[in-house]
């Protein structure tokens, strides 16, 4: 009977024991890890304060350990130290996996992993550690397939961007997906570059503000998310947390400095140009937070970060509404960036779970579609801008020719004789054949027609008479009325044969047209044997002279034998 009473306690003994064993590792039930997906290990972990402690030794150490320590709610944002402690259990084959707080911005972290053969592995991440993947914390470690092992992680740093998921993947699974967000990454990096230097280049032939806050924005947002993905330390081995966040504070600047200048605020909308002074002034008062109150930085970067992302959506929004159409672009871009943002900053102030894995990557992407389509505002600004442009010059050259032209009959006139003398005489070559010369032509009779029939008919005979000097056209001749009967040719020297005889042919047309009472009488001046212009009108206008009176006796004839015209 003493036998089987001391079977009987020593059994009960064995298993109080191990439900005690079992119940001091924690009554969190173990997580079963997958190959299919990533596992995520915080909903199952307990959470706990950490101090000066240092992990335990051996997995035998552990229930004991955690027993006394201080459980917490949740990880504060503002910072501290924390124990993260989850079982985890590995139905699968596989016994290579990778550990990663998927958190920005934790200063340190150490994991520890227990296995139940006593095995303990160990390894350092975080901000300040060496990276085994580039702009990732993960670590690889070993548990083995079909075994359980008791993770503990204590994270430490001054704030907290967001609280870690402490995700756990296979191995192949996790350089899977490493590659995929570092692709995507510095392929934003590199588009933001691209698109900053080439504003800058704009920037320097039209020295458009817009262009040059455009682009030390894209500067200043690459800077920023380059620092919160740790390109800094990761390639120069350069850390300190106090600057990550000052990139941030200067966006909203930088930025409104752009959009005012872009959407001509003070000259449309001077009470949205006052408004958006805050995102000038309050990030500025802010940014001294990363130096004197790190804790805090990450929380007044996300209130002024916020406030700006609303005010400048309501300046583009009535921008588009008053009728200026590349807002339409400016409108898109920033709900580009909201729309991310309305995900990662409620979760950076704690008042929800992040609802994407990656969120810094998800805002970084969505920032690099915003400036692309800042980009594409900008430049159907310079297309609307240069279609003014031409407009305007249209309308300029219409007026010049409008100066240029004589009204009644549509060749040039005598503003536009004087401008082309000079302009010509100063180009004059040496060369013979291409002195100018000037042919000075009176259309003779037409006072006398308008006295006897009426200015009407005076002006028919003018434009008949323009349109047979057109007939004489090339490239080298230029018509012009200075006013009156007086009519001027200038052309080139080898064309005044061609020109004399034109002249001629036309007097005789003009007969035949009816107008037997008129004549054409000129003279011709060369620019070789003149000595100013002046001197070159002189003898042009004096030979004319001699021309008209040597033709007046036969002119005098033809008067007295031409019928009357009714």
């Amino acid at each position: 009977m003493s036998w089987r009473a001391n079977t009987k306690q020593i059994f009960i003994l064995f298993f109080l024991t191990l439900c005690l064993s079992a119940l001091s590792f924690a009554d969190t039930a173990a997580t079963a890890l997958s190959t299919e997906q990533a596992v995520a290990l915080f909903p199952h972990a307990k959470l706990f304060h950490a101090g000066p402690e240092k992990a335990p030794s051996s997995t035998a150490d552990l229930p004991g350990w955690l027993d006394q320590l201080k459980p917490a709610d949740k990880i504060s944002l503002f910072g501290g130290a924390y124990w993260l402690y989850a079982p985890v259990h590995n139905p699968t084959d596989n016994d290579n996996w990778v550990i990663d707080p998927d958190g920005r911005l934790i200063e340190r972290v150490s994991t520890y992993i227990y296995t139940r053969n006593g095995a303990v592995q160990h390894y350092d991440s975080g901000y300040v550690a060496q990276h085994d993947y580039m702009l990732h914390y993960g670590k690889d470690m070993v548990i083995p397939a079909h075994q359980g092992a008791f993770v503990l992680m204590r994270v430490e740093s001054p704030y907290y961007a967001a609280t870690p998921a402490l995700m756990v993947r296979t191995l192949a699974a996790y350089r899977q997906h490493v590659l995929l967000e570092n692709v995507l990454a510095l392929a934003a990096f590199g588009a933001l570059l691209t698109l900053a230097l080439y504003n800058l280049f704009i920037y320097t032939i039209h020295h458009d503000k817009a262009h040059f806050y455009y682009a030390i924005y894209l500067v200043t947002y690459f800077a920023g998310w380059a620092l919160t993905f740790q390109l800094p330390a990761d390639l120069f081995g350069w850390h300190d947390l106090h600057f990550h966040y000052v990139p941030f504070f200067l966006l909203p600047v930088f930025n409104t400095l752009f959009y005012i200048r872009f959407l001509d605020l003070p000259q449309h909308f001077p009470a949205l140009a006052k408004l958006s002074r805050i995102n000038l002034i309050l990030p500025l008062a802010l940014l001294p937070s990363c130096f004197i109150l790190l804790p805090y930085a990450h929380m007044l970067a996300t209130v002024a970060i916020s406030l700006w992302l609303f005010i400048a959506l309501a300046c583009g929004i009535v921008a588009l509404r008053s009728g200026f159409r590349p807002a339409r672009y400016f409108v898109l871009a920033f709900m580009a960036l909201l729309i991310p943002g309305l995900i990662i900053l409620p979760a950076n102030v704690g008042l929800m779970p992040s609802l994407v894995p990656n969120p810094e990557l998800f805002t970084l992407l969505g920032g690099t579609l915003d400036a692309i389509l800042l980009a594409f505002a900008l430049a159907d600004k310079i297309r609307r801008l240069a279609g003014e442009k031409d407009h305007a010059l249209q309308r300029f050259y219409s007026m010049m020719k409008v100066a240029r032209t004589d009204h009644l009959t549509g060749i040039l006139n005598r503003h536009a004789f004087d401008l082309d003398l000079a302009e010509k005489v100063l180009e004059q070559k040496p060369d013979t054949d291409c002195e100018l010369i000037l042919f000075l032509i009176d259309l003779d009779g037409l006072k006398k027609i308008n006295d006897k029939y009426g200015h009407a008919r005076g002006d028919e005979l003018l434009c008949l008479f323009t349109r047979e000097l057109e007939k004489l056209a090339n490239p080298g001749v230029s018509f012009y009325r200075l006013g009156g009967d007086e009519f001027t040719i200038l052309a080139n020297r080898d064309e005044e044969t061609c020109l004399c005889n034109g002249l001629k042919r036309i007097e005789k047309n003009l007969w035949q047209a009816g107008f037997s009472e008129t004549g054409v009488s000129f003279g011709v001046a060369y620019a070789g044997s003149s000595m100013s212009l002046n001197d070159m009108y002189t003898q042009a206008d004096k030979l004319m002279y001699e021309h008209k009176l040597s033709r007046r006796p036969n002119r005098l004839q033809s008067d007295t034998a031409a019928p009357a015209q009714t």
